[in-house]
């Protein structure tokens, strides 16, 4: 993954760029039973929360990664999972499109979102941040969510004296990666990242998806 911020005229800074894997992830070996979950998450004995697919997509390495914490790997393949849900079109330029999203299958949405909820103790997830930019605090201003959800920090002049305020930058080193992948010092709604590299509607069209209306989702 390569650096992945950049000024877009009067846009704020973006957050991560989409990169695929090479490949779509492999589907579990045990294959997918009648309502369409990955048999593998039953032969491991977990108790998972409810994972489907409308497309076949295998949640299972998600699913580890967030059981053991490892956020910032999570992070990294729910970029790719979009992608490979997108569809061919998608994966064959390498990013979703901010149109494609309202296509995004709502099933394998949901899931993404029930396994970062459920792992993060509600505390990440694309829900968590469009409560968050629909609040009134935020008001639907992208500078004002960054903020709220601590993508931003303060560029301090030579004087000791605040600038403005700048957008993490993401890295693919993780020891220069400037957000946060402890669940107990993140803040809330502090991932998943969605690029804005190519301009912000990807991520406006993932914060409005009708998905995180489902009722399981609305819970304060």
């Amino acid at each position: 993954m390569s650096e992945a911020w950049q000024e877009e005229g009067s846009v704020p800074k973006g957050v991560p760029v989409t990169i695929p894997s090479n490949a779509p992830s492999p589907q579990p070996k045990g294959g997918y039973d009648s309502k369409n979950q990955p048999a593998a998450a039953e032969d491991v004995g977990f108790d998972v929360p409810k994972m489907e697919s409308s497309v076949g997509f295998d949640f299972v390495p998600l699913l580890t990664a967030l059981q053991a914490g490892e956020f910032r790997e999570a992070d990294q393949l729910t970029r790719d999972g979009l992608i490979t849900i997108a569809g061919e079109q998608a994966q064959k330029r390498g990013f979703v499109y901010f149109s494609e999203v309202p296509k995004l299958p709502k099933e394998d949405l949901a899931t993404i979102e029930r396994l970062w909820n459920t792992y993060s103790k509600g505390k990440f997830g694309y829900s968590v941040q469009a409560k968050a930019f629909n609040s009134k605090r935020v008001a639907r201003k992208l500078p004002d969510l960054y903020d709220r959800i601590g993508w931003q920090r303060k560029d301090i002049d030579g004087n000791g004296d605040e600038k403005s305020k700048k957008l993490l930058l993401w890295l693919p080193d993780a020891k220069q990666d400037e957000f946060i992948y402890d669940l107990e010092k993140a803040p809330i709604g502090h991932l998943p990242l969605t690029s804005t590299l190519r301009g912000t509607q990807l991520l406006l069209n993932l914060l409005d998806s009708d998905v995180w209306n489902n009722d399981e989702f609305e819970a304060e």
